[in-house]
């Protein structure tokens, strides 16, 4: 039997469990911590640019969802990403999905078709701008210097 890392434990635990509420707690957990750091976006030559959170790019990932549902022809999907709003009025997009989707609000199609795709969006983010996937969840700043991405 393979032992977890003690300090990775909860996120196993989530991701062990497999249930869509257990995926959408642990995306959103994830979300959190990655949405209010700040990026730098700009050229490495020169000192200018401009800083911004992922937070700023929830509409975009809702809208990038919105669109490959419509694109794949699932309907279902594009009503529960509407049923709020349209995508351009939602505040905080990303995390209320999760919500809903932490709720029991979707099917289980529904979920799963977001779940697979919004996980590979914010694992994405976070092997670029955060810790390592596996990093502990809580902990603060010295846990994730010690799990800090590649």
């Amino acid at each position: 039997m393979k032992l977890k890392p003690q300090h990775c434990a909860p996120m196993f635990d989530v991701m062990e469990e497999n249930t869509t509420r257990a995926q959408a707690t642990y995306l959103a957990e994830l979300w959190h911590r990655l949405s209010a750091q700040h990026i730098a976006l700009g050229c490495s030559c020169s000192m200018s640019g401009i800083s911004v959170t992922l937070e700023d790019f929830e509409r975009d990932i809702a809208d990038y969802l919105w669109a490959e549902s419509e694109r794949l022809g699932a309907p279902e999907v594009v009503d529960f990403l509407l049923a709020p709003g349209p995508i351009c009025e939602q505040d905080k997009a990303v995390r209320t999905l999760l919500a809903r989707l932490q709720a029991g609000e979707a099917d289980d199609g529904v979920a799963q078709w977001l779940l697979a795709r919004m996980t590979k969006t914010i694992e994405s983010y976070a092997k670029l701008h955060g810790p390592a996937v596996e990093a502990p969840l809580l902990g603060g700043s010295r846990a994730w210097r010690t799990a800090y991405r590649d």
